[in-house]
This record gives structure tokens, sequence and C-alpha cells, in this order.
């Protein structure tokens, strides 16, 4: 609890009017009027949608202490404050009022279009090393790691509020946090208070032009974290083989960068590799020093994220067998190439892939592993960037043999809508059939592996819901092969008795 005057001036917000008893003491800050309870300060937030002041009467109703607002509200009979550029000042208010301390904890992102996720938990694979694990936290698209807590995501980068409100309510201030930053929350300043020891570039690559409208916007939404969100010695690790991540060096410097890839010129070079099944290894030169790495991460593209954590460690001055040991302590990553425990004589994989780039790599990955013929379903979330479905239809079949093109997230739009646009991508002579229903095109495929053959069923990866007309449906895709395979057995059984 702090007193709204006092927590104001700590903070140095600008402050451009005010009404109402400067003295009120708040408990919490919110930014959606359904949180808030007696003595919360609730910021009204201007949204893609709807403003927040459209919700003053009800966080009044429901007890708001004070309202902070980029408009003035004399009218509302509590105390107010007006403020510029609201979105930027709520999280350095939240960590005043939580106390979190920026000089305690290593604070780590991690950006891009692909790999986020992966090298996230290989972060966090890295400061369990050097840290009790319990003190290093993770914010991610799959589940955020609080402690020994695990909380299912609400949304890939959390706001900055709801960190400092898990740090205020823990024992202990986390000695380490990762995160996936989004492009989203850079645009939106969701990460506002927050300042990044080490900031990783992955790659970019086609998605939410929905959000961003071009990839010129969506690259400079990722810039920021480099820009605005980087300490000024902070560490800036790139992936340079990636022509956005080029551009970004020259945003990340003169702040310390260490840069990664297969090029000549990279600090952490990619000599080689080897990727099967069970895992990936790589060689690398570490500023001129060769060092070998394994991995249970398969397929070409976690090279690269392997080699993201190598540059990590070498940027914060961790020795390399920090890395091997990340390694061993991070296995298969929920929905990323993970391959489904059937007793069949084909394989089975669940992937996120969800852009071209993301799918194209995912099949490639499948294709260089597999005997027999390659088989994918796919499809694409409603109301994001329609400009990717066709290319998503373009790479399955550059690199499958057969193809069923289903329902991913339909939300309000149409599937057969959604499942047109793809097809749009797709060769006349590609051999695939439309199935909106996602459990029939799954079954579908399943029924048509012969041995050795290779299904990669991509899009929703670790995700278990389906969201359709704005319900979300329990659905994961790992539960579904399991319940057809074992279908399939019992008929086999069947016939064969």
């Amino acid at each position: 609890m702090m007193n709204l005057n006092a927590l104001f001036d700590r903070c140095k917000i600008d402050v451009v009017s005010r009404g109402g008893a400067a003295d009120t003491f708040v408990n919490d800050i919110v930014i959606d009027s359904r949180m808030v309870a007696p003595g919360v300060l609730y910021a009204a937030i201007p949204g893609t949608r709807v403003h927040g002041d459209e919700f003053i009467a009800d966080a009044i109703k429901r007890g708001a202490a004070a309202v902070l607002s980029e408009n003035p509200h004399p009218e509302i009979g509590i105390p107010w404050v007006q403020t510029i550029n609201i979105r930027g000042v709520v999280g350095n208010l939240g960590k005043v009022l939580w106390g979190f301390e920026q000089e305690k904890t290593v604070v780590a992102a991690v950006s891009g279009t692909n790999g986020k996720t992966t090298v996230a938990h290989l972060m966090e694979g890295l400061f369990s090393t050097v840290f009790p694990p319990d003190d290093v936290w993770m914010f991610g698209t799959i589940d955020y790691h609080v402690g020994s807590s695990r909380i299912e995501a609400s949304r890939t980068t959390p706001e900055a509020l709801d960190i400092f409100r898990h740090v205020g309510g823990a024992s202990r201030q986390p000695s380490a946090l990762v995160m996936e930053v989004s492009s989203h929350s850079l645009a939106l300043d969701r990460v506002g208070g927050i300042e990044f020891d080490l900031a990783l570039f992955t790659n970019l690559t086609q998605d939410h032009l929905d959000f961003h409208h071009d990839m010129e916007s969506y690259f400079q939404a990722k810039k920021r974290l480099f820009s605005d969100y980087l300490k000024k010695d902070g560490v800036a690790v790139i992936n340079i083989d990636d022509q956005y991540g080029r551009r970004m060096c020259e945003a990340a410097l003169p702040k310390r960068a260490v840069t990664y890839g297969r090029t000549d010129d990279a600090d952490i070079r990619i000599v080689s590799w080897k990727c099967d099944w069970d895992g990936c290894s790589i060689d690398v030169m570490v500023r001129g020093t060769p060092c070998s790495f394994s991995s249970r991460l398969r397929g070409f593209f976690n090279i690269y994220n392997m080699t993201a954590l190598v540059a990590a460690a070498a940027g914060l001055g961790y020795d390399t067998s920090a890395a091997q040991k990340a390694f061993d302590r991070v296995g298969i990553v929920n929905g990323r190439m993970e391959r489904i425990a059937v007793d069949m004589p084909f394989t089975v994989v669940v992937d996120y892939a969800h852009t071209p780039d993301a799918i194209d790599n995912a099949l490639k990955t499948a294709r260089e592993m597999t005997r027999g013929r390659l088989l994918c379903v796919f499809g694409c979330g409603g109301e994001r960037d329609k400009l990717k479905r066709p290319l998503m239809g373009a790479a399955v079949a550059a690199s499958c043999n057969e193809a069923w093109v289903t329902s991913d997230n339909p939300r309000s739009e149409n599937p057969l809508k959604i499942i047109d646009d793809i097809v749009n991508g797709i060769p006349l002579d590609f051999p695939f059939q439309a199935d909106p229903d996602r459990r029939s095109a799954i079954s579908a495929a399943l029924r048509a592996c012969r041995k050795g053959d290779c299904l990669v069923i991509a899009g929703k990866g670790h995700e278990t819901y389906q969201d359709i007309a704005g319900v979300k449906h329990h659905f994961d895709d790992k539960e579904v092969v399991i319940e057809i395979c074992d279908s399939l057995r019992m008929e086999k059984n069947h016939h064969v008795a």
C-alpha cells in the first residue's frame, strides 16, 4: 500500500492535471475494470477497440480508490490523475508499488517470429545452472514459471504490471527472469517499466501483419526492445544470418552485441551440425574457440536456437559448460517438434508452427528424417494475418506428399473461407483434402499413413483448445492422435481375429 502522491513522485510521472485527495492510499493497480476492488488504482488504457475511460464508472462501482487516465475526469467524485502515454507509465508505477529492485534480478528478453519459446526454455535452463531453479522465473507462450508454481499463460507476454505483482506477492525476488517478448507487447508498451540486461533476437518472418500491416512496422516494433528497453550496458544477442538481424545490430549498437549464425563474421559461428529424431549436435566457434554441444531438441531450426543459447551464455560471461548443462536440463519443449508416443509403424509429430517460415522449417526437418512419405495436417487462425494463408499452403505443398487442410482456431471467421484462402496457395496437382473438422482431418491423415511415413500436425502444438465463434472448446492434438491410434489398433486386432 502506498500514498498516491508518494507513488507518483517516486515514479517521476508527468502529471498534466489531477483532482481529489492526493493522500489517498492504493494497494494495487489494474487496467481491467473487472479486476477492480477497494483500494485499487484503475488505469484507463486506450485499447485497440475500446477506451478504458468507458469503464471508469464500473471501476468506481467496484471500489476504485483513484483513476489514472490520459484525459481529465473532474466529474467522477474520486481522486483522478491525468498523464500522457499511460501505457508507458503504469509499468513504472507497478514497479515502485510492488518494490521490484531491478539490480537484484538478471532480466532477459527473447524476441523474434520463430524460436522464442524454445530459446526462452533454454535460457531458463541456463540460469538454473547459475542460480537455484526456484529463483529462476519464466514468462512465455506455454505457461508462466513463478518459483515452483506453473501458471497457464494468458498471452505470450504478460503486462509488466502482472509481473511486478507476482514479484510483490513472492517470498523473495527472483535471481533471474526470462521473458518471451512479442511485437504486440513492444508496440503497446506492455513491458514498460522493465529494463532488460539481455535482449535476444531470433529472426523476423511474416506474421502478425493483421496488427502491424507491413514488415517494416513489424521490424520497428521489434527494434524497440533494443532501443527502448535494453539497458545501456545490456547485451544484445542477434542472429545475423537473418536480414532483419543485420539491421537490428545497427539498432543495438553502441550497446554490447554478440552475434551468431553461419556467416564468417558472427561472434558465435555455426561450423557443422547433425540432427535426427534423437536430437541435435552442433560444432561452433565461440570467438575463435571450437566448442561442441548436444541436445534432445530436434530439427535444423533448433541449431539456431541452440547457438542462440551459446551466444547468450557468452554475452553474460558464463562458461561454455553452462550452456551444455542447460541443454541437458531442457528436453523436448511442449508442442515443438514433439514426437507422439504411439505404437504405430509410422511417426507422428505435433508442432506449433503457424507461420510460413515455421511450417517450412518443421516440414524440411521431418523430411530429412523420414524414410517414407511426409504428410501434414494444418490450418490458419481466424482474425489473424490473412496474407500468410496462401503462403502456408504453398510451403506445405513444397515439402509434403499429401496434406489435410483444416481448422486452427477459426474464432469468428467462417472456417471454410479460411481454408479457401489457404488453398489459393496450393498447386492444382498437389493432393490434399479440405475438412474443417480438425478431429476428422487428423483421423483421415492417420488412416492414410503407411509404414515409414511421417505425419506432421501443425499449428496448435501445446494448445489444448479450439477457439470457435468466441468459445474455447477442449481440443488437444496429442490426445486426439493417441485416441485415434488406439482405435486403429483395436480395428486391426479385430480384423486379425
